[in-house]
C-alpha cells in the first residue's frame, strides 16, 4: 500500500477535479493554483487549539488549526500572497474549537460517522472533540467540517475500509479552513444555491493522512451557466464559484510590505515635526495640523537668537508617516521611543537591511516625543506610558547598542520618557480614534475601508501575531495566532458626535486642553452662476447625510476608519487646496 493517503471529497460536490491549497486558518495567504482560481484555507496538523488571550488591547485569541497528531504541516504560502474576503466573527461570539489536553495532545472522542463512511449501518468513529471559547473581531471563521477519503493500492484502487466495509475513511481532525465570501452587493444572496449562510463559497476539502492536514479550495463547480438569468441579469458566459472569490485590494497600503527601516523612519520624521510644533490640532479627519515657526538658517538677531521668517501650518497627511505612527500606536499604545530602541536606523541606498551601514546617522539616537507638548495640547493619550522618567543615553558604536544612565553622565543626551516598553502600556480606548485616522491617512482617498483589509493589514505589520514563534519559543503562531483584541479597553464610536467635534477650530489648544471645534469645513460650493464660492458645510450633515452610527469591537473600528477615508475623499475633492 503507498505510504501517502489521499482523499477523493468530503461529501459536498462529490466527484469533482479539486485543486487544494494549504492555508492555515488565515496566517498565511492564498497562492493560485495552476488553472484554477484559489479559495478557501487548510487546517495545520499538530500543535495546540484555538489561540489564548493576550493582554491588555493587544490580546485575544485566534482560531487555531485543526489537525491531531506529529508529522510534517501541509504546505503553507506566504501571507503576502493574494489575500481574499473571508467569514469573519464580529467579536464575542462562541466558537468552536478542538480540544487538545494540557500536554497538546488532540482529545479525542467517538462520535457517529458519516454514512459515506458507515453505509447504511450506523457506526462509530474516533474524532477530535470541541470545546469553546469567545470569538474575537475580526479572526476568521475556519470550517468545522471533517473531511472524508480514499486509501488507494499500488494500482490505484481504493481500498475497502476494514471497520465499515465501505471504500472511505474519516478523517480524524476538522478542516479548519478559512471560508471566502461572494460580495452580496454584486451577486446578490448565493444561499439559494449553495445552501450555506453568510455568502459563503463552497469548498472542496482534501486530507492528507500522511501528515494529519486539510487542505481546501473553492469548488470548481458552475454557480450560473452560459444564459442563466440571476437577478434580473443575463449571463451569457459560465460563471463558476472561483469567479466570485473577492480579492481584498491594498492600494497604497502595500506599503506596509516595507522593511521595518522605512516604517521607523518615517515615525521618526513624524516625531520631529511634532516636536517642533507650537501649536497641534485636529482637521475634520482628526489628523494632526502642527503649527510651527520657521527661522533663518544663517542670520541671527542681535542676542545671538535666529531671525524669525515665519509661521507655517501643516496638516501630518504622509502616508507613509501615518502608517508608521498607526503601527507604533497599535503596538504600543503611545507614540514613544523607548531608550532601548533609540539606536540610530541602519538605511542602505535602496532603502533595504544591509550588513554594512552604507548611509545614515552613525550615532545620533532617534528621537523621541515632547511628552510635555504633547500634555499640553491635551493629547495625553498618545503618550500615556507606564514608568515615565529622566534618562540619559548615547549611541556605542562599538558595542552596537544604546548606553542608559539614570544619572548626568558627559557625552549622554537626556531625555524625558521610558527606557523600555511596559506590558501595560496597550491600544485602549481613546487611542482608537487616532489609530483610525492614522490607518486612513494612510490608505487610497478614493474606495472604502473594509474589516478584511484592517486585519490582513494587522497581520502583516504584525499587530496580529500569526507568523513565528513567541519569545520563548513555546507558541507557534502560524497554528495558534493572536489577533487584535478590539473588545479590550473598548471604545465606542459615534459618528454624529466624532463629527460635529470636528472641524473648524474654536477655542485654541494648551494648557492640557485640546482645541474646540465646531463642526464645519469650508469647501468650495458651486452657486447658481456656475461659480465656486468658499462656503462652510457641516461635515457630519455634508458628508453622510446626518445619518448617525454607533459600535464598537472591530465593526465599530472598521466604520470610524471608513469614515475618515470618506471625509479626506470629500476634503481633497472640494476644499481650497491651501487649506488642506
Amino acid at each position: 500500500m503507498k505510504n501517502s493517503l489521499y482523499v477523493i471529497v468530503c461529501l459536498l460536490f462529490l466527484g469533482l477535479t479539486l485543486n487544494g491549497i494549504t492555508v492555515n486558518g488565515e496566517t498565511v495567504g492564498m497562492a493560485k493554483p495552476a488553472g484554477s482560481k484559489a479559495g478557501g484555507g487548510g487546517g495545520g496538523g499538530g500543535g495546540g487549539g484555538g489561540g489564548g488571550g493576550g493582554g491588555g488591547g493587544g490580546g485575544g485569541g485566534g482560531g487555531g488549526g485543526g489537525g491531531g497528531g506529529g508529522g510534517e504541516p501541509s504546505e503553507q504560502g506566504q501571507l503576502y500572497g493574494d489575500l481574499y474576503v473571508i467569514a469573519r466573527y464580529m467579536g464575542g461570539e462562541t466558537k468552536n474549537v478542538p480540544a487538545f489536553d494540557t500536554s497538546g495532545n488532540p482529545i479525542m472522542e467517538q462520535v457517529t460517522g458519516d454514512p459515506l463512511v458507515c453505509g447504511s449501518t450506523p457506526c462509530q468513529v474516533w474524532q477530535q472533540a470541541w470545546t469553546t471559547a469567545t470569538a474575537v473581531g475580526g479572526e476568521p471563521k475556519l470550517s468545522e467540517i471533517f473531511a472524508t477519503y480514499q486509501v488507494l493500492d499500488d494500482y490505484d484502487v481504493p481500498v475497502a475500509n476494514p471497520d465499515t466495509g465501505t471504500l472511505y475513511y474519516p478523517a480524524p481532525y476538522p478542516s479548519q479552513c478559512v471560508q471566502p465570501v461572494a460580495d452580496s452587493v454584486r451577486w446578490g444572496d448565493i444561499s439559494s444555491k449553495t445552501v450555506l449562510n453568510e455568502n459563503r463559497l463552497p469548498l472542496d476539502y482534501i486530507y492528507d493522512a500522511t501528515h494529519s492536514t486539510t487542505d481546501c479550495a473553492v469548488t470548481d463547480a458552475v454557480f450560473l451557466a452560459a444564459g442563466e438569468v440571476w437577478n434580473s441579469v443575463t449571463y451569457y458566459t459560465e460563471i463558476s464559484y472561483p469567479d466570485l472569490i473577492q480579492e481584498v485590494s491594498f492600494g497604497r497600503l502595500s506599503m506596509a510590505r516595507s522593511p521595518e527601516a522605512i516604517h521607523n523612519k518615517a515615525f521618526d520624521e513624524a516625531i520631529t515635526n511634532l516636536n517642533n510644533a507650537k501649536k497641534i490640532v485636529l482637521d475634520a479627519t482628526g489628523r494632526l495640523v502642527l503649527t510651527t515657526d520657521v527661522y533663518d538658517e544663517f542670520l541671527t538677531n542681535p542676542d545671538g537668537s535666529p531671525v524669525w521668517l515665519e509661521e507655517v501650518t501643516k496638516t501630518i497627511d504622509s502616508p507613509r508617516e501615518n502608517l508608521a505612527i498607526y503601527v507604533k500606536l497599535m503596538k504600543d499604545g503611545n507614540l514613544i521611543t523607548p531608550a532601548n530602541e533609540r539606536a540610530p536606523i541602519v538605511m542602505s541606498k535602496n532603502g533595504g537591511n544591509p550588513n554594512v551601514i552604507e548611509d545614515g546617522p552613525s550615532t545620533e539616537l532617534r528621537p523621541t516625543i515632547n511628552i510635555e507638548l504633547m500634555k499640553d495640547m491635551g493629547l495625553d493619550s498618545l503618550v500615556d506610558a507606564a514608568n515615565r522618567t529622566t534618562y540619559y543615553a548615547k549611541y556605542d558604536k562599538t558595542l552596537k547598542k544604546v548606553l542608559v544612565s539614570s544619572i548626568p553622565v558627559d557625552g549622554y543626551e537626556q531625555a524625558d520618557g521610558i527606557i523600555e516598553r511596559s506590558t501595560s502600556d496597550v491600544c485602549r480606548g481613546d487611542d482608537l480614534p487616532f489609530s483610525a485616522t492614522f490607518f486612513a491617512s494612510a490608505a487610497d482617498k478614493s474606495g472604502s475601508i473594509t474589516m478584511d483589509e484592517i486585519v490582513y493589514l494587522n497581520s502583516i505589520l504584525r499587530i496580529n501575531k500569526v507568523v513565528g514563534l513567541s519569545d520563548d519559543e513555546t507558541i507557534d503562531y502560524s497554528k495558534n495566532p493572536v489577533y487584535f483584541n478590539f473588545a479590550t479597553n473598548p471604545y465606542e464610536y459615534g459618528r454624529g458626535n466624532t463629527f460635529m467635534n470636528r472641524g473648524r477650530v474654536l477655542t485654541q489648544p494648551g494648557g492640557g486642553l485640546q482645541a474646540t471645534y465646531d463642526g464645519k469645513v469650508n469647501v468650495l460650493v458651486e452657486g447658481v452662476t456656475g461659480t465656486w464660492v468658499d462656503t462652510a458645510m457641516p461635515i457630519f450633515g455634508t458628508v453622510f447625510g446626518s445619518v448617525d452610527y454607533s459600535g464598537t469591537d472591530i465593526s465599530g473600528f472598521t466604520t470610524m476608519t471608513d469614515d475618515n477615508v470618506q471625509t479626506i475623499g470629500y476634503i481633497h475633492t472640494y476644499q481650497i487646496p491651501g487649506l488642506r
